[in-house]
């Protein structure tokens, strides 16, 4: 296992998957390129993401008449979604977690989905945001 740590959040990877960070976003990867994670963190400048800022987060998934089901991940609720489209199979999070709206995207092939569902899950359910106090004294 390793952690990977942005300055939001962090989480357990497996070892036969890997990390990597650009400016906005961190993208997971396995080790044969099958499935695909990307977490993005905005930070609401005042007050605490809510149910309506996740909707309009989600906004094209819902206008496509998907309808997100509610999920907890540790310390952040929203909605969770799960479709296909022509570039493959999808599973999004739309997360709130104080001030912190995350966006999580997992995808894969549509010959290979499902295939690594429960190891995203199971790394997903390590994730740990940072306390809001914390944020607030930068």
């Amino acid at each position: 296992m390793s952690i990977v740590q942005t300055q939001w959040w962090c989480l357990e990877l497996p070892d036969e998957w890997t990390a990597e960070s650009d400016d906005d976003s961190v993208t997971i990867a396995d080790c044969d390129r099958v499935s695909e994670v990307d977490i993005t963190v905005i930070r609401k400048p005042q007050g605490q993401v809510n149910e309506a800022d996740l909707d309009e987060f989600a906004e094209d998934l819902l206008a496509q008449g998907l309808t997100g089901e509610a999920i907890a991940l540790n310390a952040a609720q929203g909605l969770f979604f799960q479709y296909d489209d022509e570039d493959g199979a999808w599973r999004e999070w739309y997360l709130a977690a104080e001030s912190l709206m995350i966006y999580i995207t997992h995808n894969t092939a549509i010959e290979d989905k499902g295939l690594d569902n429960a190891v995203v899950d199971d790394f997903l359910s390590t994730l740990v945001t940072l306390d809001d106090k914390a944020l607030a004294e930068d």
